[in-house]
């Protein structure tokens, strides 16, 4: 009893909320911002993860209007509320986050934002021109049905009772289809939103990276070589996978960076971290002289595709137009000595 009593408090709670937001924006953003603001920059990954969290309960509360059918006005205020909070929540945030993990949100958010808004367009629940078709035909049809029945009193009477009885069911019929057809498109651009971020799942990459990153350095077992080789691994990956949800990342380059996030860096450092300490040989030398090496030798690599031109610029096509020529001809100097 108590818990279904907490249930009931918390929905007219959020009823009462969503009243205030809709007759009053300002006053509950100015509300909501008083109290949330401190908290948000106090811990920006707690607000990372609530923002992400509100965006899967965004696409989870338009999947459930796809299922029904329905367009309910509070659950419409709903999202439309969460939706700007969250914008707002990840600008304020975002200075504060990892390069790649704020560009994400920014997208994520700004991706929902376009699609969502043609849940409040209202003005495609209704086809004029079909109800006024339906009213006519249905007042028509009963009308001229009965005329070969009865008088034209009782045809006029009878008939028209008739002809809007048919014409609420069918445009009712009618608009519940489109509204059906609508929310599932809506709810399928969502989908297909997330997918868009990116060819890759940048966000589960960045954590990943991140993650071990943080362990190695303050596991205190990489050398002043190791350390600054991870650094710049670091800075590479984050210029690479905001490429790589700006669509300037394809091919060869999705590999290297997926490579390196799952197993390049994994291989090299679970076992430097696993092992008793750094100081350990391998090969007749301690193991962070060895992991170091290997930082570098994967920090080489992705340089060199940093340094790569942006996809669909003009360096971009000289120099894949270049390597292709190399491919089939052979490069000058072997055509000069030949």
């Amino acid at each position: 009893m108590p818990v279904r009593g907490t249930r009931l408090a918390g929905r007219l709670l959020e009823g009462a909320v969503d009243h205030l937001h809709e007759r009053a924006p300002d006053v509950s953003e100015r509300v909501y911002r008083t109290v949330a603001g401190p908290l948000l920059l106090a811990d920006p990954d707690a607000a990372a993860r609530a923002a992400e969290n509100r965006l899967d309960g965004t696409r989870q509360r338009v999947t459930e209007m796809a299922a029904k059918g329905s367009l309910p006005a509070a659950g419409v205020r709903r999202v439309r509320r969460d939706l700007a909070r969250t914008r707002a929540d990840v600008e304020c945030i975002a200075p504060r986050l990892p390069v790649v993990q704020a560009r994400h949100l920014t997208q994520r958010s700004g991706a929902y934002t376009d699609v969502l808004q043609k849940l409040s367009d209202r003005s495609q629940r209704s086809d004029p021109a079909w109800n006024v078709f339906v009213l006519v035909g249905a007042l028509s049809a009963w009308i001229g049905l009965l005329l070969w029945l009865t008088s034209p009193v009782v045809a006029g009477l009878v008939g028209l009772a008739g002809g809007l009885s048919t014409a609420v069911v069918l445009t009712g019929a009618h608009a519940r289809k489109v509204g059906r057809e609508r929310i599932g498109a809506i709810a399928q651009a969502l989908a297909q939103a997330d997918a868009g971020v990116a060819p890759l799942p940048v966000a589960r990459l960045d954590r990943d990276h991140r993650a071990l990153s943080a362990r190695a350095r303050t596991s205190g077992r990489l050398d002043a070589r190791g350390l600054a080789a991870l650094g710049s691994i670091d800075a590479h990956l984050d210029d690479l996978l905001v490429r790589l949800m700006e669509g300037e990342l394809q091919g060869e380059g999705l590999h290297l960076v997926q490579a390196t996030v799952e197993r390049y860096l994994p291989d090299t450092l679970e076992p430097f971290l696993a092992l008793p300490d750094g100081q350990t040989l391998v090969r007749e030398r301690p193991a962070a002289q060895e992991v170091a090496d290997q930082l570098q030798t994967i920090e080489a690599g992705l340089a060199e595709l940093v340094r790569r031109p942006k996809r669909n610029t003009h360096e971009q096509q000289l120099l894949l137009q270049g390597e292709f020529l190399r491919s089939k001809f052979g490069s000058e100097q072997g055509q000069q000595q030949e």
